[in-house]
């Protein structure tokens, strides 16, 4: 299994242009699932829809020697021709520069799988789960809100395509990975402007911190060991800090660790 990213993404429609362009971008692109995701939201983004992968490459996808099926098995393919499977890998990456869905998506989506188990979200920051919900949030407020799980790294490809397709909206993607503390940043993409991107570096690092606790990777309201180091600028992680730790000590046991002086804190008390 992959380490998840998670991508908190908003589109912004500053004129009735974009309003309308992004009217567009729920009729074209998002579409229902079969089932609702663990959030109980039944609308997805519709990751082919905005980058469509190749023709032979979805043709090769059938002609393994295993094919996988929709839930997730997989079936020995009885007419399987490894001869007539290679062309079609050379062919593919002859007219489309890759051979298969992985290679394709990795560079062209940003991310093997594509967006998934969106939830989008109100001006509360509330979960809405209807199409009629997130276009009346859109009509009132003027955006688009979802929050998108993503294989290894954020899908930044796509997202961009959807400013390219929609030339009057502007995105914003905050985006952390599992590890937290190893790759998290933002982009900001608008198709006249183009974009840019923040690393964990270029980011100060208290809003780094409320930005990774709005994606759920850490908790502000619990002793989860990570915090903002303002020292090296960093969100940082400290089994100390940790009550789930077996070395846990309690904040007021450990000044010096949360960048207080002793001294100050003696001659206060």
């Amino acid at each position: 299994m992959p380490n998840w990213a998670y991508s908190l993404n908003t589109l912004t429609a500053k004129t009735d242009a974009a309003k309308q362009q992004l009217h567009s971008f729920i009729k074209n692109h998002l579409k229902k699932a079969d089932t609702p995701n663990y959030r109980g939201c039944t609308i997805e983004v519709d990751s082919k829809s905005i980058i469509p992968i190749p023709d032979g490459i979805v043709k090769l996808e059938k002609m393994g020697q295993f094919i996988q099926n929709d839930d997730g098995s997989f079936t020995e393919n009885a007419n399987y021709d490894e001869q007539a499977e290679q062309a079609q890998r050379k062919a593919n990456i002859e007219q489309y520069g890759y051979e298969d869905w992985h290679a394709f998506c990795v560079a062209e989506w940003g991310s093997k799988w594509g967006l998934c188990n969106t939830i989008f979200y109100n001006d509360f920051d509330e979960d809405i789960t209807t199409l009629e919900e997130i276009t009346e949030t859109l009509d009132e407020k003027g955006f688009i809100k979802f929050k998108s799980a993503t294989a290894w790294s954020p899908a930044l490809g796509l997202l961009q395509k959807i400013c390219e397709l929609y030339p009057d909206i502007e995105l914003r993607c905050e985006w952390g990975e599992e590890q937290v503390t190893e790759y998290y940043g933002i982009l900001t993409y608008n198709k006249t402007d183009g974009g840019r991107e923040y690393s964990r570096k270029d980011i100060d690092v208290g809003e780094a911190y409320d930005m990774l606790d709005r994606l759920g990777l850490v908790n502000k309201d619990d002793d989860d060991g990570y915090y903002p180091n303002y020292e090296s600028g960093l969100v940082e992680y400290d089994s100390h800090r940790d009550k789930n730790s077996d070395e846990y000590i309690p904040a007021y046991e450990e000044p010096i660790a949360l960048g207080c002086d002793p001294k100050e804190i003696s001659s206060e008390n």
